[in-house]
């Protein structure tokens, strides 16, 4: 996973704010464009070839948005800010979570936490993204910026990831 550097606040916003719709559209689509209906939940929840189901990725995506929403606010309201050691490795954020729960009560939740995510990264003003924070257990300080690139490259992962896995199982 590779952050791209040249992502601003701006677009961060926009990719963050059309996830919800990218995993639904993912998820949720009866597949009527192969003349082969499916049931997202039973879909959603088969193991890829990767080792991960769809919900997986789905409830792992939710888990960094969850993380990137609470660092802005943390990062905005302390002045030498040190945040969740977890992310040091997005790719694995809240990957031990188990997906519980029908695939549209997941797909609901996503959308409500990354509505709160991309609130709170658009609510931040533009001197603050090159703002040093701390990740709690590594030296190297990184900006808010990176941090919220860092996130928008973990979830568009897990959604490829996601991809993968519904072609592979479907």
């Amino acid at each position: 996973m590779t952050a791209d550097r040249s992502l601003s606040p701006d677009d961060a916003v926009v990719a963050i704010r059309s996830f919800p719709r990218r995993f639904r559209s993912l998820l949720a689509a009866p597949g009527d464009d192969d003349d082969r209906p499916f049931d997202p939940d039973e879909v959603g929840r088969r193991i890829g070839p990767e080792g991960r189901s769809a919900a997986d990725h789905l409830v792992a995506a939710d888990g960094v948005l969850s993380l990137l929403g609470d660092t802005v606010q943390q990062a905005r309201s302390e002045d030498d800010p040190v945040v969740d050691a977890a992310f040091a490795d997005l790719g694995s954020a809240a990957a031990t979570a188990e997906p519980g729960g029908a695939i549209g009560d997941l797909l609901d939740r996503f959308a409500g936490t990354a509505a709160f995510a991309a609130d709170r990264v658009d609510g931040v003003p533009s001197d603050d993204w090159g703002r040093n924070v701390r990740v709690d257990g590594d030296t190297t300080d990184h900006r808010l910026l990176d941090l919220a690139q860092d996130a928008v490259a973990a979830v568009a992962a897990h959604l490829r990831a996601a991809q993968r896995t519904v072609e592979a199982v479907r």
